[in-house]
């Protein structure tokens, strides 16, 4: 197998790689920086010019870069992770039109977010769920209907929908824990919003698992099939780290953040992963308190931090 991916060298696409090569894949990584060393990676490709990326001699694409969504969403913020993700996934798209269909990659595993399902309150959702509203559903709704474009060019194509991505160092997590060592951490608004999550480890195999399963296509609820209330959350956080969890945020203070940012802190995705049960995976990380004293008994893992603003996908 020989794969490529967007985003190799940052939190999600590190971790997908060292599990590629560890099955004895090739990987090809895509970088904005055709200079840069991307651990794992055979070859490092230009990415920073669509026009002319390069998916030549691959079986396989895994597509994680866009815009973090971390920062004040100004309009011009809102513009960048709109189009990084829709009109990056296009690009992508219009590469395999152009190639012979015979030396097209067979898949494209081209990631999404749990966001599509708007805030939902205590409703299970399941892939076969409805998308919601607000900015982030419509993104992710969008940004699926650009991957799936390539479904009419004899291209398999995959969405994982992916809740919060637990792993050292990057990602959602890297941000609380940050807050939390401060000792300013606490429950969100009523604390009651379910969080559906996914251990890093867990997502790298379930990425992987798209590639190789040829049956499997179209949404897939990357998470484990244990969500939590915020509160939980964070109380279990809180203990992992042995840190307090004494100060809650009101909502009505994340309410007058910019843009409707509070969509990522208040919106409630009670999320099952039908697809992933239905085909026999097995996380290796279930239990959220389990998880979470599984990633910090050691050391902060070092990977670039750079790459962060091209892959955020895992904190839609």
């Amino acid at each position: 197998m020989r794969l490529g991916v967007t985003g190799a060298s940052g939190f999600l696409g590190s971790a997908i790689v060292k599990e590629a090569v560890k099955r004895g894949w090739s990987v090809v990584g895509f970088s904005r920086n055709i200079d840069s060393k991307i651990e794992g990676c055979e070859e490092v490709r230009q990415f920073s010019d669509l026009e002319v990326i390069n998916l030549q001699g691959l079986d396989a694409v895994i597509h994680l870069a866009g815009e973090s969504l971390l920062g004040m969403w100004t309009r011009d913020k809102k513009n960048r992770i709109r189009s990084s993700r829709i009109q990056l996934t296009s690009d992508i798209v219009q590469e395999f039109r152009d190639m012979p269909r015979h030396t097209r990659p067979k898949t494209f595993v081209s990631a999404s977010a749990v966001g599509i399902y708007g805030d939902r309150g205590d409703v299970w959702l399941d892939e076969e769920s409805d998308a919601g509203f607000g900015f982030l559903a419509k993104v992710c709704k969008d940004w699926e209907s650009a991957a799936m474009e390539a479904a009419s060019l004899g291209v398999r194509v995959v969405t994982p929908r992916l809740g919060i991505v637990l792993g050292k160092g990057g990602g959602a997590l890297g941000q609380m824990r940050r807050i939390f060592n401060l000792g300013l951490g606490g429950r969100l608004g009523s604390g009651l919003q379910w969080m559906s999550w996914i251990h890093i480890d867990d997502a790298a195999r379930a990425f992987l698992e798209c590639v190789e399963n040829k049956e499997i296509r179209g949404g897939v609820n990357f998470v484990t099939p244990r969500p939590e209330p915020n509160a939980v959350f964070t109380d279990a956080l809180a203990g992992a780290l042995n840190r307090k969890a004494i100060f809650p945020v009101p909502k009505f203070i994340l309410k007058s953040l910019p843009g409707g940012m509070h969509e990522m802190f208040l919106s409630s995705q009670r999320v099952d992963p039908v697809v992933l049960k239905a085909f026999g995976f097995k996380w290796d990380h279930e239990m959220l308190g389990n998880s979470f004293y599984d990633l910090y008994a050691g050391p902060e893992p070092e990977y670039d931090l750079e790459a962060e603003r091209d892959e955020d996908t895992d904190s839609d």
